[in-house]
């Protein structure tokens, strides 16, 4: 396992050196303009991408023919990709909270609350964006996974967006706050639940498929 992360940030070394332009970037932005939200997005979701970005260096090096020639399971190989997301969005975690802590303590601690949960639901929705991507990615290759990623994010976009207008030209009321704060907290339930699901249908996928 050790192996085959070591080999993933090696073929990933550019896009990491990037990735860290983009953060101090896009952190001295959120600390100079005092806008945590816009950073937290980007750094998770940029961060998160970077298993994407392996398998496609895979698909393209024909790395699966290789590997599955060597003794390394296709449960070991699905679970690198998901482990290099794991820890890929942890980075991304730790980067926004430092830079988190820095804009509330010039701010004097203003909005604190609302600046972690931004951050939290970000990192989640990033989880969650990875936890649909990766069997796609295994099922139909990185090319048509992601044109079919961007149909499966379109459609449920349009949709909420949809509901929302109607209940605000109906004039329904919406869930109370309460029920908000328990969605909250049960979110890094159901996104471990979703993440734990996705790995294993990945599995199902990648010990059917042929390389």
């Amino acid at each position: 396992m050790k192996g085959l992360l070591y080999k993933d940030f090696c073929v990933l070394k550019k896009q990491v050196k990037i990735l860290v332009v983009f953060v101090l970037f896009y952190s001295v932005w959120a600390v100079v303009s005092n806008t945590p939200s816009m950073m937290s997005t980007m750094v998770v979701l940029i961060s998160m991408m970077l298993p994407v970005s392996s398998m496609s260096y895979d698909e393209g090096g024909q790395w699966y023919r290789y590997a599955f020639s060597l003794p390394v399971s296709r449960r070991s190989l699905v679970l690198s990709k998901y482990l290099l997301g794991f820890l890929t969005a942890m980075g991304g975690l730790l980067v926004c909270s430092v830079c988190n802590l820095i804009i509330l303590y010039l701010t004097n601690w203003e909005n604190a609350l609302e600046s972690w949960v931004i951050i939290g639901v970000s990192l989640g929705v990033g989880v969650i964006f990875l936890s649909v991507l990766i069997p796609l990615l295994f099922k139909f290759g990185v090319e048509k996974g992601r044109f079919i990623l961007i149909a499966v994010a379109v459609v449920p976009s349009m949709l909420i967006a949809l509901l929302m207008g109607t209940l605000k030209n109906t004039g329904i009321t919406l869930p109370s706050e309460a029920f908000f704060q328990a969605a909250l907290c049960a979110s890094p339930f159901f996104t471990l639940a979703i993440f734990l699901i996705s790995f294993r249908i990945s599995v199902g996928i990648c010990k059917k498929k042929e390389y």
